[in-house]
């Protein structure tokens, strides 16, 4: 077993030891020559293609869901370190089965420290989430690469063979902040492939990948690549693929003028973003934590807390903490439901484990969650509470997930709560609801959002039938519905607005 486990390792590729300095000096000069990078200050280009809606799958081992890119326009000015990416996507050949928001066309900017995209009027919105992953694409961009591992002055060269394609290339290393990147090139030194590693609250160190091929002349000396192809979120044991965008070029121009971009006023001057905690009592022992875009519940048993979602990031799962130990002092947090994999409602699960609570989440997720999501996989971009406070391998205070199939319950006999898996659903195949049956409140993920009281929605989607099938099928005796995206509201609504939906709708699951 060990000789094979050998052989399976050696399969994927074989490093020589380092070369010198100067020989990476001399593959990136040559590299230059070849696709006129230094003579580039800036790159517009365009062409079609396939996007995907990274972190939602369908199950939590698949490639993301895609949409075909029906235009798609980049702009890279190097001088002044900004862009602008538009695109436009066909929402009706969106793959039937995971998540991704249903956004029809986009335009985002980031300049330096700054992002922002345009809202429905043509208003500059600030992202500054977006801007440090944007300018990171810059630098990975294909002249970007090749400008940055010059400038770095710690390029390193290494000659890797690969043993499936019985071939060997010349991959350049380097560090440039944070970041190491590196980069393949092939006999006629085109950058072929980029591998390099960002930050994410699942994935942690999380692995990306782009290809360039199909390099063409484009004037001035200088080769673009015709076709680009992304992944995000690889595993090194994991095979679904995780495609993240295919985009074939149609057209590129190099050194176009006035190809900066300018940040905007109330861009420059939006502040800092800040985890906002807001929380009301919905009844006896159950709390409503919002205040954001995702919302959490906390639930008080005789001796302990249970907490409902632990979304985004380690940020706001702390804060989400903070707020419950001082709604409900003295009393520890035993679990953290988990509604389903998609990676906003389970980036903060880790701040959850790292606070001692057991993960109860679908059977689906177990591989998932123990192999990549909790595992002790590196974080050294971005260090989270529990890479800086890890639990042993074995013994007390070991990591603790638990899972189920169809349904579980939490209970100490003054308080029940109700885990259903939710059945015919294309959002997630791992989709749970929570019930609690002492104050009839039912909380859902992705499937419905109420109107203010005595409204209405203005598309009733068939995440919300999937929802009314599941609580007739379960005969549950709801009075209010607490969602993780928006506001509770009453079963009346419910009752009122998507009944008359479900009842002409096909039993079928959602694909938005």
């Amino acid at each position: 077993m060990r000789h094979k486990l050998k052989m399976l390792l050696a399969t994927s590729a074989v490093l020589a030891g380092p070369a010198a300095a100067q020989d990476a000096g001399s593959l990136l000069q040559a590299a230059d020559k070849a696709i006129g990078a230094s003579a580039v200050n800036s790159v517009v280009y365009t062409g079609t293609g396939t996007l995907r809606y990274p972190g939602q799958s369908f199950d939590p081992n698949g490639d993301w869901p895609r949409v075909p890119l029906t235009a798609y326009s980049a702009t890279i000015d190097y001088g002044s370190k900004s862009s602008k990416e538009e695109w436009a996507v066909d929402l009706s050949k969106k793959e039937a089965r995971g998540g991704g928001l249903p956004v029809p066309r986009s335009t985002d900017f980031s300049s330096g420290n700054y992002a922002w995209n345009l809202n429905a009027q043509g208003q500059p919105n600030p992202q500054p989430g977006a801007a440090e992953l944007r300018q990171f694409m810059i630098t990975v961009s294909p002249y970007g690469f090749i400008k940055a591992a010059l400038a770095s002055g710690n390029a390193t060269l290494e000659d890797r063979y690969f043993n499936r394609l019985d071939q060997t290339v010349k991959v350049i290393g380097f560090t440039t902040g944070k970041y190491r990147v590196t980069g393949e090139f092939d006999k006629d030194n085109l950058l072929d492939r980029v591998v390099t590693w960002f930050p994410n609250p699942v994935m942690g160190d999380m692995q990306i990948e782009i290809r360039y091929t199909d390099w063409k002349d484009v004037g001035g000396g200088a080769k673009f690549p015709f076709h680009i192809h992304a992944h995000q979120g690889d595993h090194p044991l994991n095979t679904g693929g995780r495609n993240w965008f295919d985009v074939r070029v149609s057209d590129a121009k190099v050194n176009v003028p006035n190809a900066g971009v300018a940040v905007p006023d109330n861009v420059r001057g939006a502040p800092a973003p800040q985890v906002r905690v807001a929380s009301q009592k919905l009844a006896d022992g159950v709390w409503f934590i919002g205040g954001g875009s995702h919302n959490s519940l906390a639930v008080e048993f005789k001796d302990y807390v249970t907490v409902i979602e632990g979304p985004l990031d380690d940020a706001r799962s702390n804060a989400v903490i903070a707020e419950t130990h001082k709604l409900i002092p003295n009393k520890p947090i035993r679990y953290l439901v988990n509604t389903h994999h998609h990676w906003d409602h389970l980036g903060g699960i880790r701040a959850f484990a790292a606070e001692g609570a057991t993960i109860i989440t679908d059977d689906r997720n177990r591989d998932f969650y123990r192999n990549e999501v909790l595992a002790p996989q590196p974080r050294t971009l971005s260090p989270d509470r529990l890479s800086q406070f890890p639990f042993a391998p074995t013994g007390p205070g070991t990591l603790a997930l638990q899972t189920f199939t169809d349904r579980y319950t939490i209970g100490d006999g003054t308080r029940t709560i109700e885990l259903y898996h939710v059945e015919g659903l294309n959002h997630a195949d791992d989709m749970l609801v929570a019930y609690l049956p002492q104050s009839k409140v039912l909380v859902n993920a992705d499937l419905y959002s109420p109107p203010p009281q005595g409204g209405n929605l203005q598309n009733v989607g068939e995440n919300a039938v999937v929802l009314f099938n599941n609580v007739k099928r379960l005969k549950l005796d709801v009075a209010q519905h607490v969602p993780i995206h928006g506001n509770p509201g009453p079963e009346a609504d419910f009752e009122r607005i998507v009944g008359p939906v479900a009842a002409k709708a096909p039993r079928t699951g959602d694909g938005g």
